[in-house]
């Protein structure tokens, strides 16, 4: 691949350079393949000082949600999956970007509902925990499209192994995060 292009558009793959597009999303896209690379799961978390205070689900009521006010996921997956009822939050910041979001939960403003690639990093080096091991199926993950009428050349194929490769070389992290905790 020569070049990456990083849009929040959707990429007509039949009508443009693009070959390969990896969106976040539930798989259908009108004359796309859609191939999952990663299913996201959904989990709160913290900082470690917010954590502390969180002893059981129920606490979460004492503690405010950190909100994207764009985001595609829900508490109430995450509540189903827990086997509890629904708390209501505390008021807490809203935003309309996923990094702001974790940016404030870092700074311990509060407790976001997020998903494994958005804080691998915080979650490895400590800034975040996530203070009750369950998580949610989102419905949502991380897929390559690539155009439903066109045939793959060579360097898409060779792109699609590679990023497998990659992929589950982060999932391998992931797991072993989840071991140590």
């Amino acid at each position: 691949l020569r070049r990456i292009a990083a849009s929040g558009r959707r990429a007509d793959l039949d009508h443009s350079d693009v070959d390969v597009a990896i969106r976040m999303g539930d798989g259908v896209w009108p004359g796309g393949r859609a191939e999952l690379l990663l299913a996201q799961e959904i989990f709160p978390v913290c900082a470690p000082s917010i954590a502390a205070r969180l002893h059981a689900i129920v606490d979460l009521a004492q503690t405010c949600a950190i909100t994207d006010e764009r985001s595609m996921i829900s508490w109430d997956s995450w509540f189903r999956a827990a086997g509890v009822e629904p708390v209501t939050f505390l008021k807490g910041a809203r935003f309309t970007d996923p990094m702001l979001c974790l940016e404030s939960a870092i700074a311990g403003h509060g407790v976001m509902l997020a998903w494994q690639l958005l804080t691998a990093d915080a979650l490895a080096d400590g800034r975040l925990v996530a203070p009750f091991g369950v998580r949610a199926e989102s419905g949502l993950g991380y897929w390559m499209v690539t155009s439903a009428t066109k045939s793959e050349s060579r360097k898409v194929r060779d792109f699609k192994i590679w990023i497998r490769e990659e992929i589950e070389a982060t999932t391998a992290q992931f797991r072993a995060l989840d071991s140590a905790a």
